[in-house]
């Protein structure tokens, strides 16, 4: 910005001068072609002509000094308005700054807390005797767990609107690390790289949370082989999402878990739930 001022006030004290020398060159050009006319032109013409090179001299520098006055007001008003726009700026970037900071203490606050609601909740599981009470602890671990890996995710990222869905679901698959190896239960996941908006992210984590929940507690025998399978793609805006375990106590049983359809409702999702071979879920989503 100060290197154009520069240049742009030089270009003008240049254009100034070349006007005011050119102006004032004409002037001593027509005054020394009428003074260098021979005498007689003067004898015959009683009356001086010096009065219509004055008046001529006199509209050139009125034209000057308005030429000059316009620059003059124009520049002035061109450095007042360059200075506004400055000003304006650093205030703009000043509250951009103040709003990240607030915006990241916020994010901070919040991790902690759910990190507190984490070891609370394990705390308690330690103390509970009943197998029962344990798990029901453990599910609700597993869903603090699942929003604070979505927190996370937003809160490291610099788009605070979107989630990668691959990256956010396999880190909830990690959760179960532990409970599938003890269990002997295999559990795959392929999904696409798809980017979601925050609250589908979560929707669909809550639920993919739930489903592996489910499936460990109720769905497989004990000498059987256990698998679960989650497959999401997507294709022209639709995304496509299919979960399947072996479990064969559910095979030919009707099954309709109340939170996992509470959970299709908010994800406007008609889903469709079969027992053929085992518990699958499968329902498509629009993305836009």
């Amino acid at each position: 910005m100060k290197v154009f001022l520069k240049t742009f006030l030089i270009i003008f004290y240049v254009i100034l001068f070349l006007n005011t020398t050119y102006v004032f060159s004409s002037n001593n050009k027509f005054l020394e072609t009428f003074h260098s006319k021979d005498d007689s032109f003067f004898q015959e013409n009683k009356q001086p002509i010096s009065k219509q090179t004055i008046n001529e001299i006199k509209k050139s520098q009125i034209l000057l000094v308005i030429i000059i006055t316009f620059f003059v007001f124009g520049f002035l008003f061109l450095i007042y308005h360059l200075k506004k726009v400055s000003i304006i700026n650093k205030q703009l970037k000043n509250y951009a700054q103040e709003n990240e900071f607030l915006i990241s203490e916020t994010n901070h606050r919040v991790n902690n807390n759910l990190q507190l609601i984490s070891l609370l909740i394990s705390d308690a599981v330690k103390k509970k005797q009943s197998e029962e009470h344990k798990n029901d602890f453990l599910k609700l671990l597993s869903k603090v767990d699942t929003i604070a890996l979505l927190h996370r995710h937003l809160y490291q990222t610099k788009n605070k609107t979107s989630i990668n869905l691959k990256k956010y679901l396999e880190e909830i698959k990690t959760n179960f690390d532990e409970i599938s190896e003890e269990k002997k239960i295999t559990i795959d996941f392929e999904i696409s790289f798809v980017e979601i908006n925050s609250d589908t992210a979560m929707y669909i984590g809550l639920l993919v949370t739930e489903l592996i929940i489910n499936s460990v507690k109720h769905a497989f025998e004990e000498n059987q082989e256990k698998n679960i399978s989650l497959t999401i793609d997507s294709k022209e805006d639709i995304l496509n999402f299919k979960y399947c375990d072996n479990g064969k106590k559910a095979i030919g049983k009707f099954i309709e878990p109340k939170l996992i359809h509470q959970l299709c409702l908010q994800l406007d999702a008609v889903h469709q739930i079969t027992t053929t071979q085992g518990f699958c879920l499968i329902f498509e989503k629009k993305l836009i």
